[in-house]
């Protein structure tokens, strides 16, 4: 008596098992969307999409289309969060940089939408965001910079230096 109720226990809680990972696809809120940008600016996928700070999703990927003149880099990400998210049509999406380490991430602006749900495989429009110089860029820069300094010690080393007045025309 007590394995036939062990085994109906067994029996029950995997379809229980079973059964929540049919419901949960109902309460899981996914949405497939692209973007193109002129330039991607270091994003890879894997990187977070993030609407108001708050991270809804994934890069799926990032491909370069240089024959397409009008999307020359592809980016498609995976929205899923356990709410439903109706992000808006008119809403537009931009590279951003975090971090010292130049951690590249999508950001969706919703902020200036108001039109209706995009549809699942739609595109987002981009917005063109001047870049700035990563630390790494800035430290490089800064490099060249001092370089040219030295240089220009140097060289002034070896040019004599006259001491006659300078005559007047």
């Amino acid at each position: 008596m007590t394995r036939k109720l062990i085994l109906a226990l067994i029996i029950i809680v995997g379809i229980a098992a079973i059964g929540s990972l049919f419901i949960n696809p109902l309460r899981y809120s996914r949405h497939d969307l692209k973007s193109c940008f002129d330039d991607a600016g270091g994003l890879r996928a894997g990187a977070p999409v993030r609407i108001a700070g708050v991270d809804v999703g994934t890069v799926r990927s990032v491909r370069a289309n240089p024959q397409n003149k009008t999307c020359p880099a592809e980016v498609e990400m995976v929205l899923a969060t356990s709410y439903e998210i109706r992000v808006p049509k008119d809403s537009t999406a931009e590279v951003a940089t975090a971090g010292l380490l130049d951690e590249a991430y999508l950001i969706i602006d919703t902020t200036q939408a108001s039109g209706a749900p995009i549809e699942n495989y739609g595109y987002l429009k981009s917005k063109h965001v001047k870049n700035t110089l990563s630390l790494g860029e800035q430290i490089r820069a800064a490099d060249a910079a001092l370089r040219l300094v030295q240089a220009l010690k140097e060289a002034e080393k070896e040019v004599p230096k006259d001491s006659s007045p300078a005559p007047h025309p």
